[in-house]
């Protein structure tokens, strides 16, 4: 597999972090997905150096698991590590959910809507891909229409550990993963804050209830 690209050299260390956080955020790496630094390197067309610093820093954040130089692997959450997850997301992605019905941004309500139609779309054709690729596109659009990108940052950091988790049941959780986005588009079209951060929180809510009961989470000790 070879979804990685070359990199330009001018941005190399941000441009190899960037590339391999979004396979993880998009759920192109999945858990227990294995990397290897010179496969990696070579994909991208760089040294070493830059590939091992980007993954020390995804280890730093927990996206990935280091456990010998030729054993990197996305980590499966457990019940406990899911659950904190959730209940940062509830209160970032409610937040950002809120200012973005506040906001009162029409080309981005547009924008959530086709990435929506969108899904639908991918979901009907079985590119389950693509759909969990629109899926998180959806969250982020939000947050970014929220306007305030320190909240914007830390939501994309909460998606290196859901990305790999939401892509690994997301055909099997069919309607149950964009059922509360209706919800969620239709309370920022009104610009009724306290709905938006509801219905968001729902969705998060109901993805975590599935996660829990379809067997994919890691046993605790």
């Amino acid at each position: 597999m070879n979804d990685f690209q070359p990199m330009d050299r001018s941005s190399l260390y941000e441009g190899v972090y960037a590339q391999i956080a979004r396979a993880l955020s998009e759920g192109t790496l999945k858990p227990d997905d294995k990397l290897r630094i010179r496969t990696l390197s070579e994909q991208l067309g760089v040294s070493v150096t830059p590939v091992r610093d980007a993954i020390l820093r995804l280890v730093e954040a927990h996206a990935l698991e280091w456990r010998g130089p030729k054993d990197i692997r996305v980590p499966r959450m457990t019940a406990r590590q899911l659950d904190e997850v959730r209940l940062i997301r509830l209160r970032l992605e409610g937040l950002a959910a809120r200012r973005a019905a506040e906001a009162g941004d029409r080309p981005g309500l547009l924008v959530l809507e086709r990435i929506m139609a969108e899904n639908e779309a991918a979901r009907s054709a079985g590119d389950v891909a693509a759909a969990v690729r629109l899926n998180r596109q959806f969250h982020f659009q939000i947050s970014e229409a929220a306007g305030m990108p320190v909240l914007q940052g830390m939501i994309q950091s909460l998606w290196l550990r859901m990305g790999p988790l939401i892509a690994s049941v997301y055909e099997l959780g069919g309607e149950t993963m964009i059922r509360h986005h209706y919800d969620i588009v239709r309370a920022i079209e009104a610009g009724d804050g306290d709905a938006a951060d509801a219905a968001i929180q729902a969705d998060i809510n109901a993805a975590a209830h599935f996660f829990g009961a379809s067997g994919v989470l890691a046993e605790t000790p």
